[in-house]
């Protein structure tokens, strides 16, 4: 299963009594405009993005990889009427990242941005395995 499965579903179970929704949509743009800003208090994930990097060469032929794969989440809100729980929301997506099993790094960075009324939550999920 993909990473991005495995963090679709769980976000939709966490968040499923806050006042926001996960939304399983893919490609999440629409006329070229992305669909977390028109579809406010939706969480979108992107897909799954990995890069592999040889560690150690073998000569039996079973190389040790490491793979990091990287998934981005996006959540927009309104700027001046943010739901009331948005901190717990935050938090929510955050520790999502300790629900997928494999990797032993499972980080997760949280930028803001604010345009016109509107404030963009981009969660950057970061995942490595060996």
């Amino acid at each position: 299963m993909a990473i991005r499965d495995t963090l679709v579903t769980g976000l939709t179970a966490n968040l499923a009594t806050s006042n926001v929704s996960v939304s399983s949509e893919l490609p999440f743009n629409s006329g070229g405009e992305p669909l977390y800003i028109k579809n406010k208090k939706h969480v979108y994930v992107d897909q799954d993005n990995k890069d592999v990097t040889e560690l150690y060469s073998t000569l039996d032929g079973n190389d040790v990889t490491q793979t990091e794969t990287t998934v981005q989440a996006f959540l927009t809100v309104d700027a001046k009427n943010q739901p009331a729980d948005i901190d717990t929301i935050v938090d929510t997506v955050v520790a999502e990242r300790l629900g997928v099993s494999g990797p032993y790094i499972k980080e997760c960075e949280v930028d803001t941005e604010i345009t016109l009324d509107y404030i963009t939550y981009n969660f950057d999920f970061r995942f490595i395995t060996v």
